[in-house]
């Protein structure tokens, strides 16, 4: 007799279910039932997939929960449904209030009048206590196996009971799983296993109770089905934007449209082509209805500027869109650089428009409390993602949960490649290390491996907990708990239950603010470039500035967004990048695939290769990218001025040929002949065109976004080449400490002429500073050294001035509360003192006197002043002082002191005794072999794509460079912290080292 299914933990009831969702609708489809029911515990997050998967293979879901409930100070375990649609939204509230961390009560919950009550068939009131609750909307639920133990009751209260199961394994084997499940959730091995029965959705009914149990149960749940609840929304739910003037929403974008062309344009420019455009625009939106998603976006996007918090010229297809522009939601002129409004949005698809916006990092949580102040906090939210255990994660957790020792399951982990495609079952067959490591865990059963990766490839994938979506938040048109579920995190953000590939099935406006740290160093750059520069602004830029091209094409694109890598600098060099339609095409060249047209473009660009001519359209559409087709708008330009395509019918084709719909696409290629026949085409030129973007449509680049990454990647080159000073600083603060980068910046900073000193006490601060020119490293460059001890530091410095010497400087720290003899310990061996006039030796003794466990006089004295610093300070009592002993310095031992806690040496030069005039790294010249001594700060081997190489950090008195040595057979690691002697060779990308060896103190 068919049983429709009262309960359902999938593995969405994160660590307490075996069931895969789509397992569990092969077996529902296998039983041909159209109803089902899902109730995760204490959540919604499967929600919206089993909603979707309803609509797709007509089915009708029962939504409830399986929730916790309070009841006289224990907790319950209750299955609640709901009696219409407000009654599912009252589940949605009980749900966010239980994943906020409330305690609900059942009394609560009775009350209501929305929602049927079912006792848990194990965990409930009646189940454990066998306590009855008398309510007209309270049911009594008991499993397969528990009917006959509890056939009296049941006969007495049969229109009250309901037959349902525990719901959380499909397979008699998967009670092992939940066992594991159950170990890595407790971080403990549990020697009691507990048995549940599997989901069945067709029972041998022995009885007529039985019977009657079904027949009751399926009428039961089959009421709590909300007819139409798998439904999409026929219309989106858009917030109407509240413009204070009394306007439509239409036609108050236009007023905003109508400035925006004033403060852009002027007679000349804003050229018919320009209004043509416009208008088209307007009626689309229009048409859509959706102004109110562009002033919505727009007004937060301004309250951003008018705020100085940075944001991106523009992201993906928006830039395409002349309204974005005019509105300041984009800084693309989409006419200027030929995008195409249709890519963005196309009226022949109703879908809602995907306005991505990046946002200066460090400042977007400020624009997003100025949405969820505008809009209402219950009609925001963020977004919520499922962390899934991976390979490593649930072959370690099945190892703990079965008591082996950690050193083994360490052993067995690094065994499986962190990047391998194959799954658990696959590596037991091909990865023999990882077979024989779990056989030689128990020799004495056989089959102890081989469960071991059964049971961790089946938990693979497993949902473990949630997080938060890195940029996505939604924003509805009333309280979100109409529409989805949602629930609180960090104590203040509504956060949906829903994640964000399903959001748009709801009708909701889904916003991607995209924390970009670019933006933060970008910012931070033109602030201290006004500093001297006041009139200085990126809008008044040359974008065909010499200097930044020249920097450009000689590759020199360390810390220039988007440039950076290794790969794309041999790109840049190649190219010859000389032009910002060259930056564009580089960016969108440089992707698996279209990569190999990198030197095609070269060749062609270079005039060392003819462009093949094909059509005087067609080569005209690719003049720009010298007879390549690189992005998509080309593509669709190519299908509407050959094939006489609409563009919103060329976006629909590119979608085709790119999603490699093979049905489709031969319908297409016989299609565009026939339209470019007719369109006086022949039809070899036709058929040629066709093969041309079958060719190259599937790698064709978003234009759009590679005009607004190109923008962002010139402004930093610029800013590198025409204010270098402020450029470092601001790339070094980026950093925030990480020692390796850090090397990379001072490196090619010092090489540029720009000294880069170590942290300073009386200057340096949590950022780098700006000081007679000169760059003072921040003091979170010294290792060890915490963010509330340097505020601290700081802000005391502020209040009682410039360290005047060592003794003034101790007794002032020592009326910092948590901050003492180690924390000066710290910055003596940073050399961050270095300006009091005395060597760490000497200072270190002024503190320890040689001991550290003894006090130093200079402590005693602070010790002696404790209770009347102020006295000290106001009769300046330091004044005079001198340490009680002068001792000699230690090159060898400092030097090592600055590498430990500052990443490099800044303050000696400990091969200057070595070094020969014209043999030093400043006189490297381009293919040439020289003998250099130098010291290496730091030797780093790593895995790339070609097998190990090393990193390595050099300097002598005249440079510090670093770079990659390759296809080197000895390992570089033991020149760390040495002096090394060794022949270099400067190459165009890099360096060539060969016949070093360590140069011992006594050589």
């Amino acid at each position: 007799m068919k049983l429709i299914n009262g309960h359902l933990n999938t593995i969405f009831s994160f660590m307490e279910s075996a069931i895969q969702p789509d397992e569990f609708l092969k077996l529902l489809k296998n039983s041909e039932n159209k109803y089902f029911a899902v109730t995760e515990h204490n959540n919604f997050f499967s929600y919206a997939f089993f909603l979707k998967k309803a609509k797709e293979l007509s089915l009708k879901p029962i939504f409830g929960i399986d929730l916790d409930l309070e009841y006289e100070d224990a907790s319950y375990r209750f299955i609640l449904y709901p009696k219409n649609k407000n009654g599912l939204i009252e589940l949605f509230l009980l749900s966010k209030r239980k994943l906020s961390g409330e305690i609900i009560l059942l009394d609560e919950v009775l009350q209501m009048g929305g929602v049927y009550i079912i006792d848990h068939p194990l965990y409930g009131l009646y189940s454990i206590q066998k306590q009855e609750i008398i309510h007209n909307d309270y049911y009594f639920s008991f499993s397969y196996e528990n009917i006959a133990s509890n056939e009296e009751f049941i006969f007495k209260k049969l229109n009250k009971c309901l037959l349902i199961n525990h719901n959380i394994i499909l397979d008699t084997w998967d009670n092992s799983i939940i066992n594991v499940l159950k170990n890595i959730e407790n971080k403990q091995v549990q020697e009691t296993k507990n048995f549940y029965e599997i989901l069945q959705l067709d029972i041998d009914c022995q009885n007529n109770l039985e019977n009657q149990l079904i027949s009751l149960t399926n009428a039961f749940l089959e009421k709590c089905y909300i007819e139409g609840i798998e439904n999409i929304p026929d219309q989106f739910e858009i917030p109407h934007f509240e413009n204070g003037e009394n306007l439509d929403s239409i036609n108050y974008l236009k007023t905003i449209l109508i400035k925006g062309i004033k403060n852009k344009f002027n007679k000349e420019t804003w050229t018919t082509e320009y209004q043509k455009r416009l208008s088209y625009e307007i009626e689309i939106v229009e048409k859509l209805k959706f102004a109110d998603y562009f002033l919505i976006v727009q007004d937060f996007v301004n309250f951003a500027k008018q705020n100085q918090i940075g944001i991106g010229p523009g992201r993906g297809s928006a830039a395409g869109s002349l309204i974005c522009y005019l509105l300041n939601i984009t800084e693309i002129d989409p006419l200027k650089y030929g995008l195409i409004f249709e890519r963005f949005l196309n009226p022949n698809r109703k879908n809602m428009p995907d306005i991505d916006i990046d946002i200066q990092d460090n400042r977007r949580s400020e624009v997003i409390e100025y949405i969820i102040n505008k809009y209402g906090e219950d009609k925001v939210a963020t977004i919520v993602t499922f962390s899934t255990l991976g390979k490593k994660s649930a072959i370690r957790d099945v190892l703990r949960s079965h008591n082996i020792l950690p050193l083994d399951i360490n052993e067995i982990s690094k065994s499986i490649a962190s990047d391998s495609e194959k799954t658990l079952l696959e590596e037991f067959e091909h990865n023999e290390t990882l077979k024989n490591k779990l056989i030689q865990l128990n020799r004495n059963d056989h089959n102890f491996a081989s469960e071991i990766i059964e049971e961790a490839n089946k938990i693979d994938g497993f949902y473990r907990q949630t997080g938060t979506h890195a940029a996505g938040i939604v924003i509805g048109n009333k309280n979100l708990n109409e529409i989805i579920p949602t629930y609180i995190v960090e104590k203040k953000y509504n956060q949906s239950q829903i994640s964000m590939e399903y959001l748009e099935d709801f009708g909701l406006l889904k916003i991607d603010l995209l924390g970009l740290k670019t933006l933060a160093t970008i910012r931070e750059i033109v602030e201290k470039i006004n500093i001297t520069h006041p009139d200085f602004s990126l809008d008044k830029i040359n974008y065909n500035d010499k200097k930044t091209f020249e920097l450009l094409s000689q590759g020199n694109t360390l810390g220039v967004f988007q440039l950076e890598s290794y790969g794309m600098i041999k790109a840049i060099k190649k190219i010859q990048v000389n032009s910002f339609n060259d930056i564009v095409a580089t960016i969108s060249l440089f992707r698996p695939g279209p990569m190999d047209n990198i030197s095609e473009y070269a060749s062609r660009k270079s005039g060392k290769k003819e462009i093949v001519k094909v059509n005087d359209t067609y080569d005209q559409i690719l003049k720009s990218t010298y007879g390549i087709i690189i992005y998509q708008e080309q593509i669709m330009q190519i299908f509407q001025l050959v094939a006489n395509k609409s563009f919103a019918e060329a976006d629909q084709i590119r979608r085709i040929i790119s999603k490699k719909q093979h049905t489709e696409v031969a319908k297409l290629k016989d299609d565009f002949i026939e339209c470019a026949t007719k369109n006086n085409y022949s039809k070899k030129i036709a058929t040629q065109i066709y093969e041309n973007i079958e060719k190259f449509a599937d790698y064709g680049f978003n234009k759009s976004h590679a005009v607004s990454y190109a923008t962002v990647a010139y402004q930093m080159a610029y800013l590198k080449a025409n204010y270098p000073l402020e450029f470092y600083a601001s790339i070094i603060s980026s950093a925030h400490g990480a020692h390796e980068t850090i090397s990379k910046y001072v490196a090619e900073a010092s090489n540029m002429g720009i000294k880069v000193n170590s942290p300073e006490i009386n200057i340096s601060d949590e950022n780098v500073v700006i000081y007679n020119n000169q760059i003072y490293l921040p003091l979170t460059q010294i290792k060890g050294l915490g963010p509330e001890t340097i505020k601290a530091i700081t802000k005391n410095r502020a209040e009682i001035g410039p360290y005047k010497n060592f003794e003034h400087f101790v007794f002032s720290i020592f009326t910092i509360n948590g901050v003492g003899a180690s924390t000066i310990e710290l910055l003596i061996k940073a050399s961050a003192l270095r300006n009091f006039g005395h060597n760490q030796e000497t200072l270190l003794y002024e503190l320890y006197q040689g001991n550290p466990d003894v006090r130093s006089d200079l402590l005693i004295k602070v010790q002696s002043f404790k209770n009347e610093m102020q006295r000290y300070f106001d009769q300046k009592l330091w004044k005079g002082y001198e340490p009680a002993e002068i001792k000699k310095i230690d090159v060898k031992k400092e030097s090592e002191n600055e590498t430990n806690l500052l990443g490099g040496i800044y303050n000696f030069h400990l091969t200057k005794k070595y070094e020969v005039e014209g043999q030093r790294l400043i006189d490297l010249h381009f293919n040439n072999e020289y003998i250099i001594y130098f010291f290496c700060n730091r030797a780093v081997q790593r895995n790339g794509n070609y097998g190990i190489y090393y990193w390595i950090d050099i300097q002598d008195s005249s440079q510090k460079i670093n770079f990659n040595v390759y296809n080197n057979k000895s390992d570089l690691r033991p020149m760390q912290g040495k002096i090394i002697k060794a022949k270099l060779i400067k190459k165009i990308n890099g360096y060539i080292l060969r016949d070093w060896k360590i140069i011992e103190d006594n050589e």
